[in-house]
């Protein structure tokens, strides 16, 4: 379950996955359940929205592929759910993401999200709090 794609100019689970792909993940973070082919299908075509099953289920078993679904046999139904909830999927993108662009460029990519986050005194404050916060964390990890 790795992140290996980024497209910047999509939102939320698009930015690392498929248009569809992320459609098909969020209606099973919205379920908070297990769903089969024929429920997740019915959920994303509920608004007029023109999909085939066969497309449904392949996304589906292309997502438990990846890492992103458990996949299980129920009789003559296959069900899906997440391995993740939309929170660990987002930290594990923004780790990805930073980790990757830190690793190749360096000091300045620490720079330019601090020019982006520090824009006023609250969110400067906000940032040294954090700061604070995780050094706190790495020292009692060395005691």
């Amino acid at each position: 379950m790795t992140t290996r794609v980024f497209h910047p100019e999509q939102t939320g689970a698009a930015l690392v996955v498929g248009p569809l792909e992320a459609v098909v993940l969020e209606c099973l973070w919205e379920a908070g359940a297990t769903r089969t082919v024929p429920e997740v299908h019915e959920a994303l075509t509920a608004d007029g929205r023109k999909l085939s099953y066969s497309a449904v289920k392949a996304v589906l078993n292309n997502l438990a592929d990846k890492g992103w679904l458990a996949k299980e046999r129920r009789g003559k139904l296959t069900c899906f759910e997440p391995k993740v909830t939309r929170g660990q999927f987002e930290a594990d993108v923004m780790r990805t993401v930073i980790g990757s662009l830190k690793r190749n460029f360096g000091e300045p990519v620490i720079a330019r999200f601090v020019d982006q986050l520090a824009v006023d005194e609250n969110a400067i404050r906000e940032l040294e709090r954090l700061v604070a916060r995780r050094k706190a964390e790495l020292e009692d990890d060395v005691d």
